[in-house]
């Protein structure tokens, strides 16, 4: 492979977000590795501060190709990260663009799975930001993906994560209204709702939640938390959920209001990307996607659809679809 004249052995994709990681892929050879193995540190992420991946040890040459992606902090604090490591390391041949996350999160899922052609649906709690719109992040997308190309149908971006919703997380009655709205989300769309359709695309801004930021609101309202309070952890919340009921206040009470709304809302957007393909291979990628339990139910709900989930579904897995998307969707 050539890049700017100069020949490229290996692609290389780094996040540099939460679940830090990197993939080394030559051909159809994949290493990858998640950095908190290594420094055990559990959901570590790079700072300007703290930029050392102890996983590049296993990198033999850096004039590779290199593909960085996160999620999309504010203020530029990608960017920098991404040129303190290049620095470093004396990277030259990289590329960083902060519109990619669910894009990569697709192209990893494609990859591992066995289809030729595919729906692929990805939710988690915010990727990409909207340019000049940094408040609204990209909740929730759905793509049409095979061996050539990679085509977006439909997107999500929210700002509830900014908006007077995330507001005094600690209220449970509040988030107990904050779960209906989601469980009806789709099927009664916010009158609020901007819509626009760019490049066959249709594009949906709003205010509401999606199921990874109601799980995210839920992890703060019953404090289930990590890393001094900087990391929700969604999948005790969804453990959680199976000892509690549909009607009571307690914390396993809400995580099982939390997960049925949640359910309903992506049996919706599966109905829905279904709408724009004939295939019948649904493919999850997302963080919401390694919700076990409801991964399960759409199995049953959907007898004649082919699932296939993203076994590395979290932003670690984006450092396999950067260096995907690089080798075959560019």
């Amino acid at each position: 492979m050539i890049w700017k004249g100069q020949k490229i052995e290996m692609t290389i994709g780094v996040n540099i977000s939460h679940n830090a990681s990197i993939c080394i892929k030559e051909d159809n050879s994949v290493e990858y590795y998640e950095e908190d193995r290594f420094n055990k540190l559990k959901n570590w992420e790079p700072t300007q501060e703290n930029f050392d991946y102890i996983s590049f040890k296993k990198i033999k040459n850096f004039n590779d190709m290199f593909i960085f992606s996160s999620y999309g902090r504010l203020n530029n604090k990608d960017e920098k990260i991404c040129e303190k490591i290049c620095e470093k390391y004396n990277i030259k041949n990289f590329i960083f663009n902060p519109f990619m996350h669910h894009i990569y999160h697709a192209c990893a899922v494609f990859h591992v799975s066995s289809f030729n052609t595919a729906l692929c649906i990805v939710i988690d709690g915010g990727g990409a930001r909207l340019p000049k719109k940094d408040t609204f992040q990209e909740t929730d997308s759905i793509y049409y993906i095979d061996n050539f190309k990679v085509e977006a149908k439909y997107k999500s971006y929210s700002n509830g994560r900014y908006s007077t919703f995330w507001s005094n997380p600690n209220n449970k009655k509040k988030l107990v209204k904050l779960t209906k709205l989601v469980k009806e989300n789709l099927s009664k769309e916010d009158l609020f709702d901007d819509f626009f359709v760019k490049e066959n695309c249709l594009y949906r801004m709003t205010h509401s939640y999606n199921p990874g930021l109601l799980f995210n609101h839920l992890c703060s309202t019953i404090n289930l938390l990590s890393n001094n309070g900087f990391h929700h952890e969604p999948g005790k919340a969804m453990g959680l959920s199976s000892y509690g009921n549909n009607y009571g206040m307690r914390d396993e009470d809400l995580a099982k209001q939390v997960q049925e709304a949640t359910e309903k809302y992506t049996i919706d957007l599966i109905e829905k990307a279904l709408t724009y393909n004939s295939t019948r291979n649904i493919i999850l990628s997302g963080g919401y996607a390694l919700n076990c339990v409801n991964n399960y139910k759409y199995t049953q709900y959907f007898k004649n659809i082919n699932f296939f989930i993203d076994p590395c579904a979290h932003d670690g897995g984006t450092a396999l679809g950067g260096a995907v998307w690089y080798d075959h969707y560019r």
